[in-house]
């Protein structure tokens, strides 16, 4: 959430930069012309772009390097450069393909002109992602035959010199291919067609796939294997291409392939490569193919899964088993029917106009609204009852269960994939179902299991609360464990773990504030802020102080109505709580005034900050606790001392440095308050410790 913030940001930084410049119009005068960049080296770039467009190819080979370096600085700010991307994209495509139709394949030259030029538009991927660079490429349906066959001259000149290194450019122009062969594969004909080549086949049976097909799809198994960025391209375009309707023999087929290099797992390096192409692709085609293509292939992907979920190599392979649970999540999504639960919590939006109309006739409003929830509550129970009526495969269950054993995982990767796939299933289940699944996810939270457990047990809960899938008569029980996994820190040796599970606790906080009404939310927000603002100011972590920061704005901007809510936000913004000292002697003191926010700020620098394992928070937990004597010097000289004068005994030596340290810093602030302590108070207490 912390580099979300931060993004945004820089973006809006970006773009404000106006360069303005000075332009003579026909009558000699000079006005001024403002133009906004995006990308500020692009004249630079134009220029190298018209000189490759010019002599179509790169006759420079320092070109694509000097291109690929400036993009590469956009890696954080990909969406700036999307507006050159038709104008960078397509021209170069052009070349690619007019070039290949005038050289041929079968030249040798055609591979030294395509690769400087896939450099580049590879480039342009790795930067603002496939997705958006792949609409400008041509589609024409006559360029299906002539991708298979650039890649095929990539993929043979590569097996002739595999004893060498590559080449500078081969996987780049193989990525490229690969992509482009992934939306040519969606022509609207039926590939038959399209494939010039079958006149020369005589036994091809009537559904048996076109040798084009078997062509892409023996190229996109050995890319499968690889360990590079192709393994991934080619199972989005295996994904793309068996999906289509008139593909069923050659999907039948990869299935069985599939099924052969899950069933039969060693060791090898090679083979564990191609194990996760094999997962990964079957992951891309459960997610685009349609559900009664899918269902066939369910119980034998299904038993694939579970058995390699439970070997030994997915112990030692974090990215194996993210896999496993991205295909888990999606083969139980399409097991449940496509549906809209009626019991889902849903978030009321109204426009500016509607809201200056309804607060005009505000006691209407307030009727017809009490109205309208006693109709839509008798509406919701009568569906709710429907529902019950519905068959859930028996396989969900499984599928459940293996969801929330891999929110128990060790990789962040994998529990945050299990997460959303709890989410995702738990959508198309009955009301009671899903307070099953919710019960399961709250003893992730008992005082046994790991961190772990937690923190995927935080994603789990933002997940459910994000799609309205936890209703409010759930938040009571909900609150109390988010309140937990706030504070949660867990010493080990000389450090703590536990940052990962505020920042995620964070996360079901803002995710809280985007679900709710103000009226579902008010008594859970008087539970929540404090202990926001206390992460927010006090937590050892910038990425923890900042997430809970944006948690308290989020609910302050969505929610309303809130006590100081402006005034704390514009104090403990993303910059102020970069620094620590800042946070801790600044802006929590600056919050502290205000009610409700002192007393737990005391008690969270007593009981978590004052014993820290960190000498340098401990003392600056000391000094900020003598900053907000002021505000309350009777209550930090009866009760607060009354705390830490036994602690400055304690056995613990941490305890026992940070209880001094504060009991001095105390008696400074209170001095400087004109706040005497009587020497019957300090006689008492010295003869009683």
């Amino acid at each position: 959430m912390a580099a979300m913030a931060e993004k945004t940001t820089r973006q809006k930084e970006e773009l404000d930069w106006l360069p303005v410049y000075e332009e003579d119009d026909e009558r000699g005068s000079k006005e001024k012309v403002v133009e906004k960049y995006f990308l500020q080296e692009w004249e630079f770039v134009k220029s190298l772009l018209n000189r490759i467009v010019s002599d179509g190819r790169v006759s420079d080979p320092s070109i694509p390097h000097k291109i690929r370096s400036i993009m590469d600085k956009y890696q954080e700010q990909g969406q700036l450069l999307e507006p050159y991307l038709e104008t960078i994209v397509s021209p170069l495509m052009s070349i690619v393909r007019s070039r290949t139709i005038e050289l041929g394949v079968a030249s040798d030259e055609i591979l030294e002109v395509i690769k400087p030029i896939c450099i580049i538009i590879y480039s342009l991927v790795t930067v603002c992602g496939y997705k958006a660079v792949i609409r400008f490429f041509p589609h024409q349906v006559s360029d299906l035959e002539l991708a298979v066959s650039l890649l095929e001259k990539c993929h043979y000149t590569n097996s002739v010199t595999s004893l060498r290194q590559e080449s500078t450019g081969e996987m780049e122009a193989k990525c490229v291919m690969l992509l482009w062969l992934s939306i040519l594969v969606l022509v609207p004909f039926d590939i038959w067609t399209v494939d010039t080549s079958i006149a020369s086949y005589t036994n091809l049976g009537e559904h048996e796939p076109a040798p084009l097909v078997m062509k892409i799809v023996g190229f996109s198994k050995d890319y499968l294997s690889n360990a590079g960025p192709m393994r991934t391209i080619a199972a989005l375009l295996v994904s793309k291409l068996l999906t289509r309707p008139d593909m069923p023999k050659a999907f039948a087929s990869f299935v069985d392939w599939t099924h052969e290099v899950l069933s039969s797992v060693t060791d090898d390096a090679m083979n564990h490569f191609r194990l996760l192409g094999a997962v990964e692709a079957l992951t891309a085609i459960f997610k685009g193919g349609g559900r009664k293509l899918l269902l066939d292939v369910v119980p034998k992907v299904w038993d694939d899964t579970s058995l390699l979920i439970k070997s030994s190599i997915a112990v030692w392979s974090p990215l194996l088993r993210k896999y496993l649970m991205k295909l888990t999540q999606r083969i139980g999504f399409t097991c449940l029917p496509h549906r809209s639960p009626s019991w889902r919590y849903a978030s009321k939006t109204i426009s500016l106009g509607e809201n200056v109309s309804l607060s005009a006739s505000k006691e209407n409003e307030q009727y017809s609204y009490g109205t309208n929830v006693v109709d839509c509550v008798s509406e919701r129970t009568q569906s709710c009852q429907q529902d019950e009526d519905m068959d859930v495969p028996g396989i969900v269950e499984e599928i459940i269960e293996m969801l929330l054993t891999g929110l128990r995982d060790t990789d962040t990767v994998v529990r945050w994939s299990a997460a959303k796939g709890i989410g995702r299933i738990t959508s198309r289940l009955t009301s009671a179902l899903s307070e099953e699944v919710l019960s399961s996810v709250l003893e992730l939270f008992s005082p046994g299991e790991g961190d772990g457990s937690w923190h995927g047990g935080c994603l789990a809960l933002a997940e459910l609360a994000r799609r309205g899938l936890l209703l409010p008569t759930s938040l009571p029980k909900v609150v109390p464990v988010v309140v937990k996994a706030l504070h949660y820190d867990i010493r080990r040796g000389p450090h703590s773990v536990g940052s990962h599970v505020r920042d995620a606790a964070a996360y079901v906080c803002w995710a809280f504030g985007r679900a709710y009404y103000h009226s579902d939310m008010r008594n859970i927000l008087d539970q929540l802020a404090p202990h926001l603002l206390t992460v927010a100011c006090y937590d050892r972590e910038v990425n923890c102080r900042r997430a809970a920061a944006a948690a308290f704005q989020e609910n302050v901007g969505r929610q309303g109505n809130y006590p100081h809510g402006i005034d704390i936000v514009n104090t403990a913004d993303y910059f102020s709580l970069s620094s620590r000292v800042y946070s801790y002697t600044h802006v929590a003191v600056f919050i502290a005034q205000f009610e409700g926010y002192l007393y737990p700020f005391a008690e969270e620098l007593i009981y978590n900050k004052i014993c820290h394992w960190d000498q340098g928070l401990r003392e600056l937990a000391a000094e900020a606790l003598s900053a907000l004597v002021k505000y309350d010097p009777v209550y930090f000289a009866d009760s607060v001392l009354e705390k830490l004068i036994p602690c400055t005994l304690s056995s613990d030596l941490c305890m026992r440095h940070g209880s001094t340290l504060a009991v001095g810093e105390l008696v400074l602030a209170l001095h400087h308050c004109d706040y005497a302590l009587t020497s019957g108070w300090c006689s008492c207490h010295l003869q009683t410790y």
